[in-house]
């Protein structure tokens, strides 16, 4: 690659790093709200096991995100630093892996392409699932959010494609691989109540395809990944704390048919919003050029490559729906934007599969029809240069970019206001506070004010009391 198309290449880059540093800056920016001071207060005068047991007990069965949940409490108290630092630093850490192991994960559905072309693929394809997300304060800056759902859908993307590129290139799981997409799935099936579904609906349709395809069964391996699945989702849905749960939840809870038909009714409205966002339709366009401009695949394609391909859409959005139907007959209430999120990631990721096979099995009619395909190679300055104004424009005026134009002028403000509540309470020597709201509410960074769990954040400070007064 000539230094000219190498610097095309850094610089189709580029918008998805800034895009993806502003946002993981954003997390020093976050503060804990409601139950985030819970956990911690919990945290420092119980521990780790008995917060989870009583949780467990009482509320839900959640462990995974229970047990992360008290990170930051525990980091403040053994590093001497501030609530409000902790949590960012958890925030950090999380976002980062996260981006990790979502550009990983992504990465491996394309094993003729490399190097830069790569590395804009992966860095794209994260800073796409973040301009589309339905609430990126859930994803990025509020950690109950977090934990519940951002973890479960890298587990179900990584076992997705381990399943997918296994059946697509006829190989087979090595033994290690077995146990890491096993020790995923039960961790995953600890988030929450329906990512275990999910799983073993996958893990099914694993088997089935290697049957139908002639390939060998991996039985074994298949059953050991299942199990552990299993076992996560009956230790989560068995919970005593799920009863007492349900039964605070409004009447429309638990009527099977007003579920069935209000999921799908706003499943639609989902899908139609994700079919219509600019990140997704210009990472999509992205995936297929550079499938185009990839050397084709070494075997023949099979007759059914396309039906596979299609697959496995169908297969996302059928998980999805089961998701939309399953918040819907739990609460009585339409899903909320932190579970769409889990929902978006693998819609796109199974989506990003699809083109990807779609446009390998179609490659010769696409270039014999489109003449100007053939000058969007990886060594012309031609293509990465289409990419890059592309990805700007994505994610310009994608939902999340968008957000932050007319937020950024908030964000600070809200920042330096949240320190000063953090002093306030921290110094105080008074039982009883009254503690300022905040005068910006950037949705990009907070939902609920002072105003909701004031008996937690109180006993996490040490007071009696604590009053939310207008701000002067």
């Amino acid at each position: 690659m000539v230094p000219a198309v190498r610097a095309a290449w850094l610089l189709a880059c580029l918008p998805a790093i800034v895009f993806l540093l502003v946002l993981l800056a954003l997390t020093s920016y976050a503060a804990p709200e409601h139950d985030d001071f819970c956990f911690a207060s919990l945290n420092a005068s119980s521990g780790f096991v008995a917060t989870i047991i009583q949780f467990y007990n009482g509320l839900t069965g959640r462990i995974v995100p229970l047990f992360l949940l008290q990170l930051p409490g525990a980091i403040s108290t053994a590093g001497g630093m501030s609530l409000l630092s902790a949590y960012s630093i958890t925030l950090a850490i999380i976002a980062a892996v996260s981006f990790a192991a979502m550009y990983l994960t992504v990465s491996a559905a394309f094993p003729r392409v490399g190097g830069l072309p790569l590395a804009f693929l992966g860095l794209t394809f994260v800073a796409s699932i973040l301009g589309a997300s339905p609430s990126v304060r859930d994803q990025l800056y509020w950690l109950p959010a977090v934990v519940c759902y951002v973890p479960p859908a890298l587990a179900t993307i990584f076992i997705l494609g381990r399943c997918v590129y296994a059946v697509r290139d006829g190989t087979s799981f090595s033994g290690a691989a077995a146990c890491l997409m096993a020790a995923a799935g039960f961790a995953a099936s600890l988030c929450n109540e329906f990512t275990g579904v999910w799983l073993l609906l996958i893990i099914a349709c694993s088997l089935l395809l290697r049957r139908v395809r002639g390939q060998p069964l991996q039985f074994g391996h298949h059953l050991l990944i299942a199990i552990a699945i299993l076992a996560g989702w009956v230790i989560i849905v068995l919970a005593p704390g799920n009863s007492l749960r349900m039964a605070a939840q409004p009447n429309g809870a638990g009527h099977i048919g007003r579920a069935f038909y209000e999921a799908f009714r706003f499943s639609l409205v989902g899908l139609g919003r994700f079919l219509r966002e600019p990140a997704i339709l210009g990472w999509l366009i992205a995936t297929g050029l550079i499938t185009l401009a990839a050397s084709p695949r070494p075997d023949p394609a099979r007759a059914d490559d396309r039906k596979f391909a299609l697959g496995i859409t169908a297969l996302a959005l059928f998980c999805c729906y089961f998701e939309y139907f399953a918040h819907e007959y739990s609460t009585g209430m339409r899903i909320i934007e932190r579970a769409q999120n889990q929902a978006l990631i693998l819609l796109l990721f199974s989506t990003t599969l699809t083109v990807a096979f779609l446009t390998e099995t179609f490659r010769a009619n696409l270039r014999s029809r489109y003449d100007a395909l053939a000058a969007l190679e990886f060594n012309s300055l031609a293509l990465p240069s289409l990419l890059g104004l592309m990805t700007v424009v994505s994610l310009a005026f994608s939902s999340t970019g968008s957000l932050l134009r007319r937020e950024r002028s908030e964000l600070y403000d809200y920042h330096q206001e949240s320190v000063q509540r953090h002093i306030l309470l921290a110094t105080s020597k008074e039982q009883t506070v009254a503690v300022p709201k905040h005068r910006v509410l950037p949705s990009l960074l907070m939902s609920a004010d002072v105003t909701a769990n004031t008996e937690c954040i109180a006993r996490y400070y040490g007071k009696s009391t604590i009053i939310p007064v207008e701000p002067r």
